[in-house]
């Protein structure tokens, strides 16, 4: 009798591998966009509950005294007491405090320390740890303050006065954004420049809140076509029409100058 032996044969074609690996790319393609768009929405939720938390501290503001029904921005007078920070130079410097008035006023080379809740998760122009407190500037914060300068009309970008019977609803106060020294969105070209470049923090949606109180996530569903006029009326309806009558009484002006100076010849 004659035995014949077979080797069994051990581990993976080379065309088995091909197809096992060609399957975990395709599941890996699927599941890396849901990740991703998880983790983008987790973005907004955080983002929304922090600015949540800010917009009561900026009620506590405005029921202080000493700057009743006013809600700080950037650029606005610095009347405060600070010696160690200008206001002016950012609405955070104003509304930090009011989390805890005995950690938040300190200073160090000119920056207050302030709560991460003022950075968004989204926002990767700067690190700023995993402690509670950062060093507060223009890259560490996230949100740009809104205005429509009913403080001080000298001052385009003074406080908003809550009480100017003007749609708080439709008014924003705080949005995402790339802030600016001393500035705050008040119209269009402001919008394009500070607001805009965060459309790209969490699938293209801005996290706004309104001076009312209110918190809204206003998407824009196709990021490379967005047309940010549209954006604007679209976030800030009040402010979008009270800059176009100020425009409109500003060429009606003109036009009768215009004329005065026509006749004059």
């Amino acid at each position: 009798m004659i035995f014949r032996f077979t080797r069994r044969r051990s581990g993976f074609t080379l065309i088995e591998l091909i197809v096992v690996i060609a399957i975990l790319a395709t599941l890996v393609g699927i599941a890396a966009p849901a990740f991703y768009n998880h983790l983008k929405a987790g973005d907004v939720t955080k983002c929304r509950t922090q600015l949540e938390q800010i917009s009561k501290l900026g009620l506590k503001y405005s029921q202080d005294m000493a700057h009743k029904a006013l809600l700080p921005t950037s650029g606005m007078d610095d009347d405060e007491d600070t010696k160690t920070v200008n206001e002016s130079d950012g609405w955070w410097l104003s509304v930090a405090p009011e989390l805890d008035s005995t950690v938040y006023p300190r200073s160090e080379k000119g920056k207050m320390k302030i709560s991460t809740i003022f950075h968004c998760p989204g926002d990767m122009r700067v690190h700023v740890g995993s402690d509670s407190v950062m060093m507060a500037d223009e890259k560490s914060v996230s949100y740009v303050s809104w205005t429509d300068a009913t403080e001080d009309r000298d001052n385009p970008n003074s406080c908003i006065r809550t009480t100017a019977r003007q749609n708080l609803d439709t008014l924003p106060w705080l949005s995402d954004g790339n802030p600016v020294k001393g500035q705050s969105v008040t119209d269009l070209a402001t919008f394009r420049k500070m607001v805009m470049p965060a459309l790209e923090r969490h699938d293209s949606t801005i996290v706004v809140a309104y001076a009312s109180g209110a918190i809204k996530a206003v998407k824009v569903e196709d990021d490379e076509n967005v047309d940010a006029e549209v954006l604007f009326k679209r976030i800030a309806p009040s402010l979008a029409k009270k800059k176009n009558a100020e425009d409109e009484e500003s060429e009606e002006a003109e036009e009768e100058a215009d004329e005065e100076a026509a006749e004059e010849e």
